[in-house]
């Protein structure tokens, strides 16, 4: 009679430990993607990352679908692990083993005096996609 409760019980359990880890982990994504919001300076070129999905570079004609899912930014289709991503710096780099060394890119937040002047410079661009 105990094994017959046994096994229902640890099966139970299991369904409710993984079901608590993909809780977490769509709830740390969510979080990050809110983090992403907003405007990013390259040093080149200006993104802005939208909660669509989608990231915009300002006054340029290049977009792309952008996600976090498991803690992987995505773009398209191409996974980045995430070195750091905080309300100043995003730093990612590729996944590829065999791009040497492995690819690292990061973006800078922009600050309140930076979009100040892409509204006066861009103002028809950023009226469009705001």
């Amino acid at each position: 009679m105990k094994t017959k409760l046994i096994r229902p019980a640890m099966v139970l359990t299991l369904i409710c430990t993984l079901t608590a880890a993909a809780t977490a982990d769509s709830a740390s994504d969510a979080a990050m993607k809110r983090k992403l919001l907003g405007y990013w300076n390259s040093g080149r070129h200006t993104y802005l990352f939208k909660s669509d999905g989608i990231c915009y570079m300002v006054e340029g004609t290049t977009t792309y679908h952008w996600d976090i899912r498991g803690g992987v930014y995505y773009v398209e289709a191409m996974p980045y692990e995430i070195v750091s991503l905080n309300e100043k710096e995003f730093e990612y780099r590729s996944r590829d083993k065999n791009a040497s060394p492995y690819i690292r890119d990061g973006l800078e937040r922009c600050s309140k005096k930076d979009i100040e002047q892409l509204k006066k410079c861009c103002s028809d661009w950023m009226k469009e996609h705001e």
